[in-house]
């Protein structure tokens, strides 16, 4: 339902150019895009970070208008990047559950949409990966990206909490996230995470700040 909604509000074009197309971006414009798109992993000290892009560019402006100016609409172009990557589609496939990072709820409905949980149901649709919404963001704190790095780190604590936890005993684990910076948010959804007792937990991110 909220799909077809989505699709009669905003008609299948290419979110770059606008032209009238049956994918999310259109051929010519996803040529001058896979300028800024590759296939990144950085090895963490307890899980690795998959990324497509470094926060910059186009990207960084339609991740922007995809989480503060009202269009949702943008998770079907993610998504499709995700897919038409190779390395990133047959990455995604090697786990059992994708978790999206969560919203605090009254953030959610003012937004109107989380816009992770669209990226990650739109990937089970697609790939068949199980999407699991595990973590619970219970504490409402500030934007992240108004504090410094220590900020950050106190300013996430004990924001999420695990539920369901069962579910990811000896499971393969993608946490799935927008952006990565200094990795406040993604260290404290994993030190949840792993109160479930998970076989493997690694990260997916859009972009990742070079600032990070």
């Amino acid at each position: 339902m909220i799909k077809k909604l989505i699709d009669i509000i905003f008609p299948e074009s290419c979110v770059i150019c606008g032209r009238i197309y049956s994918k999310p971006i259109c051929p010519k414009c996803f040529i001058k895009l896979k300028k800024e798109i590759n296939f990144y992993k950085i090895k963490e000290k307890e899980f690795n970070i998959f990324f497509l892009s470094f926060y910059e560019g186009t990207i960084k402006k339609l991740i922007l208008d995809f989480k503060f100016k009202e269009s949702g609409y943008l998770y079907n172009f993610f998504t499709e990047l995700f897919i038409r990557n190779n390395q990133t589609k047959e990455l995604i496939q090697k786990y059992d559950y994708t978790v999206p990072v969560p919203m605090y709820y009254e953030n959610k409905i003012i937004r109107g949409y989380n816009q992770i949980e669209l990226i990650t149901k739109k990937l089970e649709q697609e790939l068949g990966i199980k999407e699991l919404q595990c973590l619970e963001k219970v504490k409402k704190n500030k934007k992240q990206s108004l504090l410094t790095e220590k900020e950050r780190i106190k300013n996430v604590k004990d924001v999420y909490k695990l539920k369901n936890d069962t579910q990811i005993k000896n499971k393969k684990i993608l946490l799935i996230d927008d952006i990565y910076t200094t990795g406040s948010t993604t260290k404290e959804c994993i030190k949840k995470l792993k109160e479930g007792r998970p076989k493997k937990i690694d990260v997916l991110v859009i972009s990742k700040s070079k600032k990070g």
